[in-house]
């Protein structure tokens, strides 16, 4: 439900100077994210966001919300509805963007039905690890949240004493190799992007360097990616370097990828911003030119 903060009527307007600004990347409580879909859409409007992707991991729960909560109020912001899926590829976890897709398409229902029991089963065997670990942590299951995730495991540590940090419940047990950590067989590249491409989306490769490839694996999963038929890869995103970003942008170059933006947005921070820092290389193929 839209938070009681927006009872009132809202009367935002677009500047008269305004300019179209994207952010295809984005969570909220329905899987890792802080906030509720109406909050996070109001968030977007006050940031000057025009065009906003909800992508949940695995989960699309929140984007009729949201887009009740755009039309109740009149807010000038167009919702395309998206989700991050979680894919397998030469043993790295690689999540894969979706967007612009018919969410109530069979093929679509099916992958996310899947990878949901995935994320399940995957949650309950690393709370049994902790367990079997002497650690008798109770993650909370919030009603709101549908998706399980190693989020919600770190927190539960950090709350129940059992760590200082975020980052050291997964440096110590939750990160791949640790004490906790399960591995899971995600869908594949190739039948996320045909699930998707069945409903009528594109895909993206989110985040490329935050699964710490050199570039020569980095340049053959873009490759890899290419060949099964994903459309682009994130250039733009908010917390990384100018040399990152040129990086990537002569990566879709090169290899023919479409560019998307996205904040990777979870929670309100200074350094991690609703649609902050997300211009495009000149060279690049925007993804929104392709629907």
């Amino acid at each position: 439900m839209p938070s009681a903060l927006y009872d009132k009527e809202l009367s935002l307007q677009p500047a008269s100077d305004a300019v179209t600004r994207y952010d295809l990347h984005c969570h909220s409580y329905y899987s890792d994210g802080a906030l509720s879909p109406a909050d996070l859409i109001q968030r977007a409007c006050e940031q000057g966001v025009t065009h906003l992707a909800l992508t949940d991991h695995d989960s699309v729960d929140g984007v009729s919300e949201a887009q009740a909560f755009i039309e109740q109020h009149r807010l000038p912001i167009e919702l395309i509805v998206g989700t991050e899926i979680t894919c397998s590829w030469e043993g790295f976890e690689i999540h894969l963007v979706a967007l612009n897709f018919n969410a109530d398409a069979s093929s679509m229902k099916e992958l996310l039905m899947q990878q949901q029991q995935c994320r399940r089963d995957r949650y309950q065997a690393m709370v049994a690890k902790l367990h079997k670990a002497g650690i008798d942590v109770q993650p909370p299951m919030a009603q709101a949240m549908t998706m399980p995730t190693r989020k919600h495991l770190a927190d539960a540590l950090v709350d129940g004493g059992w760590v200082c940090s975020f980052e050291t419940a997964f440096r110590r047990y939750l990160g791949k190799g640790q004490q906790a950590y399960v591995a899971t067989q995600w869908v594949t590249l190739a039948d996320a992007v045909t699930a998707v491409a069945a409903a009528g989306g594109v895909t993206v490769i989110a985040h490329p360097h935050a699964y710490q490839l050199s570039n020569k694996w980095l340049r053959r999963l873009l490759t890899h990616a290419k060949d099964v038929g994903v459309t682009g890869v994130e250039v733009a995103i908010g917390t990384q370097s100018p040399g990152q970003r040129e990086a990537l942008a002569t990566f879709a170059e090169e290899i023919g990828l479409a560019a998307s933006v996205g904040s990777d947005f979870h929670y309100p921070a200074r350094w991690r911003e609703l649609g902050k820092n997300l211009c495009l290389p000149e060279r690049c193929v925007p993804i929104w030119t392709l629907w």
